[in-house]
């Protein structure tokens, strides 16, 4: 690599950042990918943009691989621009999309929404159910990040329509779990109660215990809502039963189950039992309060 110089040697770091990405180590990789962009931006007789494509590509994909959603997020947008340049609409779409995937992961809910927005509309005869399911369900998600729940239900209404079209169980259930969600947080307990059963008989058909666990939770906040005490408490307690096998625990998820069992429980008029719960997680609450 010594003897080489200019685009030459851009192209040497190029293959090397491919060794490095597959053997994981994405770091050098990324290290390689840098010094080949600041190279071909040094060269100002031409501008590479097919090779700043590629490096730009390779340069998301490291960031996604080691969870800097963020940075990630910003590669897929610059290689989106320069898809644009190149007039190539579908590359274009495709990193948009994968773009606002890493906003979302990032908690930049509002980039993530406009992303697929401009996905979703941009106008392509070939477009298929799954791609249309998948950019409303998306953007629906994004909407529950921003709060705006009643969109969010509007949306994944609409997705789970293109999934069912599609013949795809798999992403009507994504949607009614994700439906039950924006339902509960608008009170309307009799729809949520719908698809969170829905997104229960899945959990069961698929063996999934995960899964199951997080059905029921809906389940029963969807029944607390319609003043179905005995069945909610018993969801909850099955809830619990199955996110509490995960050795990885997912605790803010365990609290607001427990919460929600006490306040069934004092909707039933049995308060040493909901006092005791909340006792219980008291300092767990508190220690996820401080992070």
């Amino acid at each position: 690599m010594s003897t080489t110089e200019g685009a030459a040697r851009a192209e040497v770091l190029d293959e090397l950042s491919h060794i490095a990405y597959s053997k994981n180590n994405y770091k050098e990789c990324l290290h390689f990918i840098e010094t080949s962009i600041e190279i071909y931006f040094s060269l100002t007789e031409d501008f590479y943009t097919k090779e700043l494509i590629h490096l730009y590509e390779g340069k998301a994909y490291c960031h996604s691989n080691l969870d800097q959603h963020r940075e990630a997020a910003e590669a897929f947008e610059t290689l989106a621009g320069y898809y644009c340049i190149d007039e190539n609409r579908e590359g274009f779409l495709r990193s948009k999309r994968a773009a606002a995937r890493e906003w979302y992961s990032a908690k930049e809910w509002l980039k993530s929404f406009e992303g697929h927005t401009i996905a979703s509309k941009e106008l392509d005869p070939d477009i298929t159910k799954f791609v249309i399911g998948i950019d409303l369900m998306n953007i629906g998600t994004a909407l529950q990040g921003l709060g705006r729940h009643q969109e969010a239900i509007e949306s994944l209404i609409k997705a789970r329509q293109a999934f069912k079209e599609d013949k795809n169980p798999e992403f009507v259930n994504w949607c009614d779990g994700f439906l039950a969600q924006s339902l509960i947080e608008v009170k309307n307990g009799f729809e949520a109660e719908y698809h969170a059963q829905h997104h229960f008989n899945y959990a069961k058909v698929a063996e999934d215990l995960s899964m199951e666990g997080y059905a029921r939770y809906r389940l029963g906040q969807a029944k607390r809502l319609n003043r179905d005490y005995v069945a909610a408490e018993e969801q909850f307690k099955e809830a619990l039963a199955l996110l509490t096998l995960d050795e990885a625990k997912d605790w803010p998820t365990i609290v607001k189950v427990n919460n929600e069992m006490a306040a069934t429980l004092f909707a039933q008029g049995k308060d040493e039992e909901a006092k005791t719960i909340l006792t219980r997680i008291a300092t767990i609450e508190e220690t996820m309060g401080d992070e």
